[in-house]
């Protein structure tokens, strides 16, 4: 059974809980678990700043437009308009090039 320790948050003494043992930190109250919760919430985003914002481009770049017949074009299944606003001319006219190089060797080197 783990010892007596004080909350990381108000300070005061608790028994931590008996399924968590020693990895409980904080006390059971719900304004310090909010609290808890928040700088666990904010570590995260530290570590992990472009999660947002790589989520929301991945959004806007993925066509979410059904296949109208049969398989779907890869080149047609990415929004070039957004992506060129995102990352710039350059750079799209490049990987859009190289997308359909590729393309045009999978369907050569594939027999139908």
């Amino acid at each position: 059974m783990a010892r007596s320790r004080p909350c990381r948050v108000c300070g005061r003494w608790f028994r931590p809980d008996a399924r968590s043992g020693d990895r409980q930190r904080v006390c059971g109250d719900g304004a310090c678990q909010r609290e808890r919760n928040r700088r666990a919430c904010a570590k995260w985003r530290k570590q992990n700043p472009d999660y947002d914002q790589h989520t929301r481009l991945v959004g806007r770049l993925v066509n979410d437009d059904p296949p109208t017949q049969g398989l779907i074009d890869p080149l047609n299944a990415i929004n070039w308009d957004v992506a060129r606003k995102e990352i710039g001319l350059p750079f799209v006219v490049l990987v859009e090039e190289t997308g359909k190089q590729l393309l045009q060797w999978a369907r050569h080197a594939i027999p139908a």
